[in-house]
């Protein structure tokens, strides 16, 4: 963990409430995918580069890591993508990382990506593809690029816990939003959470692409992983209720009605003393070319 921590920009008070179940939850993920050390690894969606720095540290000295995203240098907080990932590459770990600014179909049509990599990883990026076309896309181009293994990890939509049904009830307010929204879809109005495929419907589009499911489950995240108290804080924030507004859908049935199981379920819990709603259980599945 120490090697993690000192290779990653962050805020020292966040360190033991934000940073290390972070990572804690990225090291678990990443021994359920049990890559074989010395791989190339592509990490798609890596962002400011937590799940990129795990798969470093247990890839080994002879392994590469490709890390791909398509935001902005600017984007993110407390530091952006680019502060993030510039101090990556000057630690330690950053010697078997480069990152790219680009996306899959870019960097495979290159006549250098090929028999490029070993492995590829979705790592909590699927829900920011705007649809289901755009996943199946992914999963055929590196099907066609004859990478062996596909690695995923995504929220899951199963609760272990009553403290977790409201993050997933504000998943599915989320994924209802983007599904209305008359706007583009890179828009400044735009959800973390956009298609929001369930895991059958991911295995589902892995079948259709030219994959096979060779091992799956799910992960209880730590109570202090606070990735879905942020979701259910946003879907319940005046901000969202705004989006809602501007985009014309303040009297739209469905959404109104994800609202309102979302507001329900969150005043049930309080009654019974939750004021801190946990992440779902997380769906991880290692897919293999047929």
């Amino acid at each position: 963990m120490d090697i993690l921590l000192s290779s990653y920009l962050h805020d020292e008070k966040a360190r033991a409430s934000i940073v290390e179940p972070n990572f804690q939850h990225r090291l678990a993920l990443t021994q359920a995918w049990d890559i074989e050390q010395g791989s190339r690894v592509l990490d798609i969606g890596c962002g400011q580069g937590e799940s990129s720095l795990v798969l470093a540290l247990i890839n080994g000295s002879h392994g590469h890591i490709t890390a791909i995203d398509t935001a902005p240098p600017n984007y993110g907080g407390p530091y952006t993508v680019e502060q993030s990932q510039k101090y990556i590459q000057a630690s330690t770990l950053g010697q078997g990382i480069q990152f790219l600014r680009t996306d899959t179909a870019s960097l495979l049509s290159q006549p250098t990506s090929t028999d490029q990599f070993d492995a590829a990883v979705l790592c909590h990026s699927l829900w920011y593809f705007p649809d289901r076309a755009s996943i199946a896309q992914v999963f055929q181009l590196l099907a066609d690029a004859k990478v062996r293994y596909l690695c995923l990890a995504e929220y899951g939509f199963r609760a272990s816990r009553p403290a977790q049904v409201p993050h997933i009830l504000a998943a599915r307010a989320q994924a209802q939003y983007h599904s209305l929204r008359k706007s583009a879809a890179t828009g400044s109005r735009e959800p973390n959470v956009r298609s929001a495929l369930t895991p059958e419907e991911l295995l589902d589009v892995a079948h259709e692409t030219g994959w096979r499911e060779k091992r799956s489950g799910y992960i209880q995240p730590d109570s202090q992983l606070w990735d879905g108290h942020w979701e259910v804080e946003f879907v319940s924030s005046e901000l969202f209720r705004q989006w809602i507004q501007e985009e014309g859908l303040s009297n739209d049935e469905a959404m109104n009605s994800a609202i309102q199981e979302l507001e329900q379920s969150i005043q049930e819990l309080g009654v019974e003393g939750s004021t801190r709603w946990e992440t779902m259980d997380v769906f991880w599945a290692v897919l293999e070319l047929k």
